[in-house]
């Protein structure tokens, strides 16, 4: 029996419930045991001022205590500096990494209007300021039905949510307009990240099963970009790899803001798709452009 432990929202459970039909698809039993984290319970802040690892400090704890063998996440959720005891056993093909801005369908404006955006996130926002130099931010968190409600409600004019959360969900956005934002998503934005014990080898072998090799590839460049420059969610960076098969070329493009100014690096790198190193030696070159 392989233990998941997960958050309880729809998008958390939808996660799980992927990685626990690819393994039971390999013929293992599986149980799914529902863990509340610290973003879930303090919602009145945002995200870069409660701490690092706010969604997934309490699964790490029950990861380390032999509660579960295996943790769902949201990648990008994952911080870059980490238990060093933890790792990320799997990551699950990579869905959309946009995001989307949506709003209400009697609602018409343009970038210079006066309007009020809804995001917890501090890269949405100062990405966000560049395209509509006149709009205010306000924090919104919550599950993304709940957001949406506020959006219906009219406490704000516009909301950002990713579409791979909408995609995931199977959600209905017939009753708002939306259209995807042309900004660098967050490192890691649209992959589903399994995470186990470093010295768990049964559970790491079964992981290897269900890896998506370019997806891992793709992912471990951005986050070590994001490593590399320093910081977390409480930093404003977006980055972006894609891996060519046919070429064998990675490419990275990633961008911060600094003092309301757009900084951005890339690079590109011939490898395998198996070449981990060579991922992190492109992502540590450009984080260190970025820093520099």
């Amino acid at each position: 029996m392989i233990r998941i432990g997960t958050r309880g929202s729809k998008l958390a459970l939808y996660q799980a419930n992927k990685v626990s039909e690819k393994l039971k698809n390999l013929g293992y039993d599986v149980e799914i045991k529902i863990i509340k984290t610290t973003g879930d319970r303090v919602l009145n802040k945002k995200l870069s001022d409660i701490g690092i690892g706010v969604f997934t400090k309490e699964l790490d704890l029950a990861l380390l205590n032999n509660e579960i063998d295996i943790a769902v996440h949201s990648l990008k959720d994952i911080p870059t500096v980490w238990n060093e005891n933890l790792i990320i056993g799997a990551v699950l093909e990579r869905d959309s990494y946009y995001d989307l801005l949506i709003w209400n369908k009697d609602k018409d404006f343009d970038e210079d209007s006066k309007i009020v955006i809804g995001t917890s996130s501090l890269r949405r926002r100062s990405f966000l300021k560049f395209i509509f130099k006149n709009a205010k931010f306000k924090l919104l968190r919550g599950n993304v039905d709940t957001r949406l409600r506020k959006l219906k409600e009219g406490l704000y004019d516009a909301i950002v949510l990713s579409e791979a959360g909408i995609i995931r969900l199977g959600i209905d956005l017939s009753d708002f307009k939306y259209k995807r934002l042309n900004i660098l998503p967050a490192p890691a934005q649209g992959i589903i990240a399994v995470a186990c014990k470093k010295d768990d080898k049964d559970i790491v072998n079964i992981l290897k099963k269900i890896n998506h090799e370019k997806t891992y590839l793709e992912s471990t460049c951005e986050r070590t970009a994001l490593n590399e420059f320093g910081g977390g969610c409480s930093v404003p960076m977006g980055a972006l790899a894609i891996y060519d098969e046919k070429d064998e070329l990675l490419k990275l493009d990633a961008g911060v803001i600094i003092n309301d100014k757009i900084k951005k690096a890339c690079g590109e790198i011939k490898c395998k798709v198996k070449d981990i190193n060579k991922a992190v030696e492109l992502g540590k070159k450009i984080g260190k452009k970025l820093k520099e």
